[in-house]
């Protein structure tokens, strides 16, 4: 006879605010407004890469820091940031990070990541609408950009 490990899986949410926006995202300006609101990702000093999940109306179900790094660079994998949007239900993503410097020029590895993140997407069926690059009262839109078809 044999030991065997069941599991379950859960998202636990944490304590919630409310805020003054919009809860369905239609424009980029509008995915920069809830990770300055939510996550004050315009004011932290170190790299933080953020998402926020998507129903199928383009409603957010939920919004993530997925990895906080140091001045320069924050580690991203796909699977830490699909495994919150699979637990979601999310059906399309919207990405973010800071850049600590203040120039919201997107470096080859934000363009590199953002890449694998469609590619996984894809794969999974969850599209990436946009991954958001915030500086100094200014933002980069890498799918305006054209990095994300």
């Amino acid at each position: 006879m044999i030991n065997i490990q069941k599991y379950n899986l859960q998202v636990v949410k944490e304590k919630g605010g409310r805020y003054d926006l919009s809860r369905t995202i239609r424009s980029a300006a509008a995915a920069r407004d809830v990770f300055i609101e939510v996550l004050n990702l315009d004011k932290r000093s170190e790299e933080v890469f953020a998402m926020i999940t998507l129903d199928v109306k383009s409603k957010i179900t939920g919004v993530f820091e997925v990895s906080v790094g140091s001045l320069s660079g924050a580690l991203v994998t796909p699977r830490e940031v699909f495994k919150r949007a699979i637990l979601t239900n999310s059906k399309a993503l919207i990405f973010a990070h800071n850049h600590p410097s203040g120039e919201p020029e997107p470096s080859a590895d934000d363009i590199s990541i953002t890449k694998k993140l469609v590619k996984s997407g894809k794969i999974l069926n969850i599209d990436v609408f946009d991954h958001l690059i915030l500086g100094d009262n200014n933002f980069v839109s890498l799918k305006s950009e054209g990095y994300i078809d």
